[in-house]
């Protein structure tokens, strides 16, 4: 039952989109990185693992405290004597928790929220604010630590794929594109709005697809064409568009199926005009549902990303170079003259562009399969979509960190990996390898050590047991009984997962003769015993894929942003599973 408890939770600190880490502080005091487990991820950052000595001398302490917590807990006391024990622990507790609070006042000399961390290295203060996603008081917390401390950049534990992702409709709309992340396209024989008389070269900026970045450092030429049968560019293109930029309208169909209906007619490029005011601050191109992906690609029979360019234009700029595609000059200035008309069609409108990198994560079709399979077999999916039935708001402190810091002119960071490596990672964690496997030994063994400091936590780290009491106690009632049937319903099902593996495992061993075909209770002892295996294998490497790893990469991220901006005073938004491992770092390494 622990075990099933611990994995429910670890499955709530693994979602990858909005469900992501929903309760990873209560995930750390179960499971938190042993030295091998730090190490590990240490290491697959490229960064030099602890000492040999120290490493090994760790491992004999913990291997002897877990003797005697095992020992102490295999005692038969009397009653009053363990319920007077538990009494005057939670008194202990409570007594240190006291200290504990004033020794933080005094290290930083500014007020802060109870749940707040705070380290001072390098001539830099870093201020941590340690949150549970779906706490209604994690953004109050956010957003009182940014005012009081005004700091030279906020920080927070998204990347830029799932901030755009968790945005709703009308923050999408109120955000504006940064310059530098627009493609430049330069565009030859463009008529000027002020003299539509007078052609000239003109460099505008437009938002590029999410797979433009495939074919990063190639340029794409070509003269301009409209078809007026097509204006959509929602059916297959002809030859008109061969070798060509193909200039759309936006809607009628998804970007993707645009670009495929433009390859068909051997286009070089599609030009899409916007249909609203302002460019969109995403990339286009980058839904995530699959029902519309599965569609393109049953139409196309395709699951990887168009081969073609597609740049979405402003809607001015797009609106002057139909005209100018059609013959007519804005404004009429021709007259309606219809040789004119036709002497501005051929001589046209050249195009040209330099396709830029592009770091904005992307995955083809079949790698989202994947990952939609690993969500639900894992539980995630089922836990992430009981969440959104409740209607449960969760990461309101990342935007209540990101208004604030506008608020303030400061500006607002992502530290965090995406989804990509996040995946990857996981899946290098549970392979058996000796390295995992001896890891997850190590971690077990740490478990009486991370109780104690759970219990008691040391001075300069952040309090993951009373801070998780303080969210919980703001938590409504819905949000209570959606956690308590999101859990549920997660560990349900990772643990029918596990019995899978168990099952053909057992099947194995009766057809080897170690298990006897008529003894029911002795099949049944054995899919118990490989299910429990697997659990002491896979938790602690769950938690170094989900935390200790991505620990050691915001750290990182934290670095490269206080450098770069100079910053004096850094805050930093993270679920508490995050909170003491990036303490600790910044500790002991400076930022």
């Amino acid at each position: 039952l622990g075990l099933n408890s611990a994995g429910s939770l670890l499955a709530l600190a693994a979602a990858p989109s909005s469900a992501m880490a929903l309760a990873p502080a209560l995930a750390e005091p179960l499971l938190s990185p042993a030295p091998a487990a730090a190490a590990a991820a240490e290491d697959a950052e490229g960064e030099p693992a602890e000492g040999g000595l120290s490493s090994a001398l760790r491992l004999a302490c913990d291997a002897v405290a877990t003797v005697v917590f095992l020992y102490l807990l295999g005692l038969d006391v009397p009653d009053y004597v363990a319920y007077g024990g538990q009494v005057a622990l939670l008194l202990a507790m409570t007594l240190w928790r006291v200290w504990f609070r004033r020794a933080a006042a005094d290290s930083c000399g500014i007020e802060l929220p109870y749940t707040c961390g705070f380290v001072e290295a390098s001539g830099r203060k870093l201020f941590l604010v340690a949150t549970v996603h779906i706490s209604p008081k994690a953004p109050l917390d956010v957003q009182a630590v940014i005012a009081v401390v005004q700091p030279d950049v906020a920080m927070i534990e998204l990347d830029e794929e799932r901030r755009d992702r968790f945005r709703d409709v009308d923050s999408q709309a109120a955000r504006k594109p940064k310059e530098e992340e627009l493609q430049p396209l330069r565009l030859i024989g463009l008529t000027s709005a002020s003299d539509p008389e007078e052609a000239q070269d003109t460099t505008l900026l437009a938002q590029r697809a999410v797979w433009n970045g495939e074919r990063a450092g190639e340029t794409i030429s070509g003269s301009v064409v409209f078809e007026e049968n097509n204006p959509l560019g929602t059916d297959p293109m002809g030859k008109e568009v061969l070798g060509k930029l193909a200039l759309v309208r936006r809607g009628g169909s998804p970007f993707a199926l645009k670009a495929y209906n433009a390859l068909l007619g051997g286009a070089e490029a599609v030009l899409v005009i916007d249909s609203e005011t302002d460019l969109p601050a995403y990339r286009i191109g980058m839904g995530s549902a699959l029902g519309p992906n599965l569609k393109i690609a049953w139409h196309t029979r395709n699951c990887g990303f168009p081969r073609l360019p597609v740049l979405l234009l402003p809607r001015s700029e797009g609106e002057r170079l139909l005209e100018r595609c059609r013959g007519t000059l804005a404004g009429g200035g021709n007259g309606g003259d219809s040789a004119a008309a036709t002497a501005g069609a051929a001589e046209g409108v050249r195009g040209e562009f330099q396709i830029l990198e592009d770091s904005y994560p992307r995955r083809m079709l079949s790698r989202q399969l994947c990952q939609s399979c690993a969500l639900l077999l894992t539980g995630i999916g089922i836990l992430y979509g009981v969440i959104q039935c409740f209607a449960v708001e969760v990461g309101a402190e990342f935007f209540a960190a990101e208004e604030q810091a506008a608020s303030q002119n400061i500006p607002c960071t992502c530290i965090d990996v995406d989804m990509d490596r996040f995946w990857g990672r996981l899946a290098a964690s549970v392979l058996p390898t000796p390295r995992n496997l001896l890891n997850s030994l190590s971690s077990w063994l740490a478990l009486p050590r991370i109780l104690v400091q759970m219990l008691f936590p040391p001075r300069g780290n952040v309090d993951v047991l009373g801070s998780t009491v303080l969210h919980a106690a703001s938590f409504p009632l819905r949000t209570w009984i959606a956690f308590a049937i999101a859990g549920f319903a997660a560990s349900t099902v990772s643990s029918k997962v596990l019995l899978l593996f168990s099952y053909a495992s057992e099947q194995g061993a009766e057809r080897a003769g170690a298990v006897a075909p008529e003894s029911a209770q002795d099949r049944a002892d054995l899919q118990v015993l490989i299910t429990l295996l697997l659990e002491l294998y896979l938790f602690p490497q769950v938690y170094t894929s989900v935390v200790a790893s991505r620990d050691e990469a915001m750290y990182r991220g934290i670095v490269r942003q206080s450098r770069e901006r100079d910053a004096k005073k850094v805050v930093v938004v993270v679920g508490a599973g995050h909170a003491n491992g990036i303490l600790q770092r910044a500790r002991t390494r400076g930022f």
